[in-house]
């Protein structure tokens, strides 16, 4: 196959929305137990109950933008092309096409994420991921998860991009 044949790498971003709206809740927290700090502080409230409370605004507040500051990442985060998939938040390790048996999108309330199911233990890079943690277990240990819910791609376009550089990975429902 001739280089301009071959399909061009598709790259996939973080999705504002998809960052911005779950930082929302943690915000909304965070003002909520501001609220209670405040009226504590006034109130004049034992120092323990007030510096919990500080402790959960502060906490979530925090949360808040550790998960916003996702939305202003415009770098690439998923590279799926003909050698395989890499994604950048795990590892950002090549998983060559190769080594994929099935993949399959699990998705609900409002999440999403592809589960590759692969034909040998992945690498180290890979399996130590938040995402990938289960692996560590005796079960699993060759199922990469790749949460896709905050990119700026559907799992189903994901899906249909794997069926475009691998047709040979079964589509598992």
């Amino acid at each position: 196959m001739s280089e301009a044949e071959m399909a061009a790498p598709l790259e996939i971003r973080n999705s504002a929305t998809g960052k911005i709206v779950p930082a929302l809740g943690s915000f909304l927290m965070a003002a909520i137990f501001g609220f209670y700090l405040v009226k504590g502080l006034s109130m004049g409230a034992p120092g323990g109950g007030v510096f919990m409370v500080a402790l959960l605004t502060l906490g979530f507040a925090g949360l808040g933008l550790f998960i916003a500051r996702g939305a202003f990442d415009t770098r690439v985060q998923v590279v799926l092309d003909e050698k395989g998939f890499r994604d950048r938040r795990a590892g950002d390790v090549l998983v060559p096409w190769q080594k994929v048996e099935s993949v399959r999108l699990a998705a609900g309330r409002g999440a999403a994420m592809l589960n590759f199911d692969l034909t040998e233990v992945p690498p180290d890079e890979i399996r130590y991921a938040p995402a990938n943690l289960f692996g560590l277990l005796p079960f699993g240990r060759t199922t990469v998860h790749m949460e896709v819910s905050s990119l700026d791609m559907s799992g189903e376009d994901m899906i249909e991009a794997v069926r475009k550089f691998a047709p040979h990975v079964e589509v598992r429902r």
